[in-house]
């Protein structure tokens, strides 16, 4: 079987992070954060990214609340996932997203200003939902 390329996306109200992978390593790395996008601009941005990196799956991490409940956010996840699918043309993959940015900021934590931890933190997430994808494959 030929590896995929995944990208994977940690939607944010402001930021949004993306982490790339593959079926064949199966590692996930943060790969870019994208910043003041509408839904529809953002899901367009994240189609050129498909097409430029070649990605084969995409991934998007869904907001569950801890009894594993939809909530508001999730919901809007799930108006973007459509955008997203049309923009791109690919199905996209839900994720349990579940404190993967607090895992993210732990992560960073006492190496990174304040700063530096919020441009960081994004694609981190993403790459934890992508990590948390491949690991669910094996």
């Amino acid at each position: 079987m030929q590896a995929k390329r995944i990208l994977a996306v940690d939607l944010g109200d402001k930021r949004t992070g993306l982490a790339i992978g593959d079926t064949e390593t199966r590692m996930a790395a943060p790969f870019e954060r994208l910043e003041n996008l509408t839904p529809e601009a953002l899901a367009a941005a994240i189609a050129t990214i498909v097409a430029r990196e070649q990605i084969d799956v995409l991934v998007c991490g869904v907001p569950l609340h801890a009894d594993g409940s939809i909530g508001p956010r999730a919901k809007i996840t799930e108006k973007f996932i459509t955008l997203l699918e049309q923009a791109s043309g690919k199905p996209v993959h839900r994720q349990d997203e579940r404190l993967t940015s607090v895992d993210a900021e732990g992560r960073l934590a006492g190496h990174f200003t304040r700063k530096q931890k919020r441009q960081r933190v994004d694609a981190l997430a993403a790459a934890r939902i992508l990590q948390d994808y491949l690991d669910a494959m094996a």
